[in-house]
């Protein structure tokens, strides 16, 4: 009878011991890890840069932001980039900048802003950022157009420096900003910045019977956007569509456009797809901006 016991003794604290190492594992498991500190969102003032006696100068931002190094710029496509460290609520930081204009006015700060819903929006104060986000900062020679230029958590209408100006079909006109990015030919204009610049949309929705001309600002050290390309030595100007053997994508399937003209003549690229599309838009320019090179292809193309 003992030895009966013994061994219901033994069984159960065998169960028991099982049942208490699958339950710690159990709970081990369901512990989520905590988010690491890296992956929270960042915010990153760009103050922008200019163009003067054939340098290019830097803005500033000396106080509450860390100035990201030629390495980390690369590595975010954003030159001149500083990383924001003040608390959110708090009051963001104010850029410097030794530029004036041709009277020798100063251009003064009107703000950071950024692209939000497809629309300018202005900041004064540190947002909740959850993902890395770009604030770049307005700078004027002449600040009387604004009574109160700076408004927190506003929206207010800005011209890019780069976009699209669209025409429908309907009739009805839209402004789509270009982003600026880089590309790996050197010879392309880098439209005031340090490299090679190359201006793109991405998602851009086009229906039959839309048409565009493109506005950039930098072709000859301009600081407003001028309709592209321009005319050259011989004031003519070209548009070239590209194709890309490797993805077997030719933009003239989709776009049309004058691959030669005289610069009086109107830039305007034409889509000619039989159906709405979304589109990836890429444009650079060469030689003196008198060549505007395009490629679109459709989005999800591999």
């Amino acid at each position: 009878m003992k030895k009966i016991l013994s061994l219901i003794l033994v069984s159960l604290l065998a169960v028991c011991s099982l049942g208490v190492i699958t339950a710690t594992a159990a709970t081990t498991q369901s512990s989520p890890a905590p988010l690491a500190a890296e992956e929270q969102g960042k915010l990153y003032l760009v103050p922008g840069t200019y163009v003067e006696g054939g340098q290019t100068v830097e803005n500033e931002v000396p106080t509450g932001a860390t100035k990201l190094s030629a390495a980390e710029c690369e590595a975010i496509f954003t030159q001149n980039a500083y990383l924001c460290t003040v608390e959110r609520g708090a009051k963001l930081p104010v850029p410097i900048s030794t530029r004036k204009d041709k009277e020798g006015n100063p251009y003064c700060f009107n703000g950071w802003w950024t692209i939000k819903n497809a629309t300018v929006t202005y900041y004064k104060s540190m947002p909740k950022v959850t993902e890395p986000t770009f604030f770049y900062a307005d700078w004027r020679a002449d600040l009387s157009q604004h009574k109160d230029p700076i408004i927190p958590d506003g929206v207010v209408a800005a011209e890019p420096n780069h976009y699209l100006e669209l025409k429908r079909a309907d009739g009805t006109t839209e402004n789509v900003k270009l982003i600026r990015g880089f590309t790996n030919i050197s010879s392309a204009e880098n439209l005031g910045y340090q490299f090679a610049a190359e201006l793109k949309v991405e998602g851009l929705e086009l229906k039959p019977g839309d048409s565009f001309v493109v506005y950039t600002t930098g072709l000859k050290e301009s600081d407003k956007a001028e309709k592209s390309p321009i005319g050259g030595s011989n004031k003519q100007w070209s548009i070239d569509l590209e194709a890309s053997t490797e993805k077997e994508n030719d933009t003239k399937d989709f776009l049309s456009a004058p691959e030669s003209a005289y610069y009086l003549a109107e830039p305007r690229i034409e889509y000619i797809g039989e159906e709405a599309g979304q589109y990836n838009l890429y444009i650079k320019y060469f030689s003196g901006g008198s060549i505007m090179a395009v490629y679109m292809e459709p989005m999800g193309l591999v």
